[in-house]
């Protein structure tokens, strides 16, 4: 017989890496989700990109109220919809000079 008693291993670590990569999987899924319905209300909707970009904000985060996200979520959020906003600014003062 062996000496392994099932159910002794230490798993610590192993559950602290599945945490790590459950919290990856939800940052890209909620990231891919945002992006995919703000691209299509642009493209394929025909909304104007600046009513767009609020309407995925507000979403953004309602998503980190119910899912109870930290800082750092609406950080991140925060951040992308002000680069939005200076990217989509500065291609229109770019457009209008062509």
């Amino acid at each position: 017989m062996s000496a392994y008693d099932h159910g002794s291993q230490d798993i610590s670590s192993h559950k602290d890496t599945y945490a790590a990569i459950m919290e990856v999987i939800f940052w890209s899924g909620a990231l891919l989700g945002l992006a995919t319905l703000y691209l299509s209300m642009v493209f394929a909707g025909g909304m104007n990109w600046f009513t767009s970009m609020l309407i995925v904000y507000g979403l953004s985060i309602l998503v980190g109220l119910g899912l109870k996200r930290g800082g750092a979520w609406y950080a991140t959020m925060t951040g992308l919809a002000v680069l939005t906003v200076v990217l989509g600014w500065a291609t229109g003062l770019i457009a209008n000079m062509i």
